[in-house]
């Protein structure tokens, strides 16, 4: 691929869901579309190139589609164990506590069904329009980062895993030790943010998953996923230069771009080839970034498209908390170096 034809499908890739509403509401097949007008201009398509195209997302299809049915039955039935738990524990317990399992079941009911169950719980939890808007960014850093543990997680985990030839728990090998313990911090925020009595009692947010929608959502994954494949195959020698052009150091702030941008798109890019050490940098970078902007990740744009939280309010709280994080992670990454 040409360096010109290479920046102006990146261009397409990362800014069209910006600039254009369709697209965003559509990202899915937009993707795959650019995925298969790159790999066309590239290095074209092989029998090796389509199978792993098909092959990859299905793991992440079939766990949204099975845990999205398995909530839909089971929805009542977590709101009344909720209304119990409301009435035994203090409304920052009961929030700091449901968001850290959330999260840490993420990475296997994967980051959307984390999400769709989080705007059930927020609403469960009666929070007022400040206090919602802080918890469910602090909620969404958390299962943003507890996805990640395992391939179905989350695209973005998928991706990663496949670039990386790991097996289903190398991805946990490799970044529990670091993810961990920001999913606890991030949930001991959402505690605070949740602190004060139980207001008045607020409607559901979400009715139930059917099956259907379960269904249309992981068509709507795999065509995602199947997109980002074929981008990652056609960019592989391009991304590959960028990367060894750049320190560890420079990648890690670079990332801070998926606060803007999908942060499965910029994985799928850069994790080629990558000795594991930096590859859990970068990824680190990634997974903090994506949360402090509403279109940096899944659960941050289902969260904020039920819960009504505008751009302007997510980029206040969501933007010092990422970069607080980043800070952190930095400062650590180096000094355990």
């Amino acid at each position: 691929m040409s360096l010109l034809a290479a920046t102006l499908i990146l261009i397409l890739l990362l800014f069209g869901p910006l600039a254009v509403h369709l697209i965003e509401r559509n990202i899915e097949v937009y993707i795959l579309v650019l995925g298969v007008i790159a790999t066309l201009i590239g290095t074209g398509f092989n029998r090796s190139l389509v199978i792993k195209a098909a092959e990859e997302p299905v793991l992440i299809t079939i766990a949204v589609i099975g845990a999205g049915i398995v909530f839909g039955f089971t929805r009542e039935w977590l709101d009344g164990l909720f209304d119990g738990l409301r009435r035994r524990l203090s409304r920052a317990m009961l929030a700091g506590i449901s968001i850290l399992v959330l999260a840490l079941l993420s990475s296997i009911i994967t980051a959307i069904v984390a999400a769709v169950v989080l705007v059930e719980m927020i609403g469960l939890l009666r929070l007022d329009g400040p206090q919602r808007v802080r918890v469910t960014i602090a909620a969404c850093f958390a299962i943003g980062l507890g996805a990640a543990l395992t391939p179905i997680g989350e695209p973005l985990s998928t991706l990663a895993a496949s670039a990386l030839k790991l097996p289903f728990m190398g991805l946990f090998n490799l970044l529990a030790p670091w993810v961990m313990p920001g999913v606890v911090a991030a949930s001991a925020l959402a505690a605070y943010f949740a602190r004060g009595e139980y207001g008045e009692a607020n409607e559901p947010v979400l009715t139930a998953k059917s099956p259907v929608s379960s269904l249309v959502q992981g068509v709507k994954v795999y065509v995602f996923v199947a997109g980002l494949v074929l981008v990652s195959h056609a960019y592989g020698p391009v991304a590959a230069r960028f990367v060894d052009a750049v320190s560890n150091d420079a990648l890690f702030w670079i990332n801070m771009v998926s606060a803007a941008l999908d942060n499965a798109t910029l994985v799928a890019l850069e994790v080629h080839s990558m000795s594991l050490p930096r590859a859990r940098e970068a990824i680190i970078a990634l997974l903090v970034s994506g949360g402090m902007l509403i279109p940096g990740n899944i659960p941050n744009i289902v969260s904020a498209g039920a819960l009504k939280i505008g751009s302007t309010a997510w980029a206040r709280m969501g933007i010092p908390i990422g970069l607080a994080g980043l800070g952190i992670y930095f400062a650590l990454l180096k000094v355990l170096a």
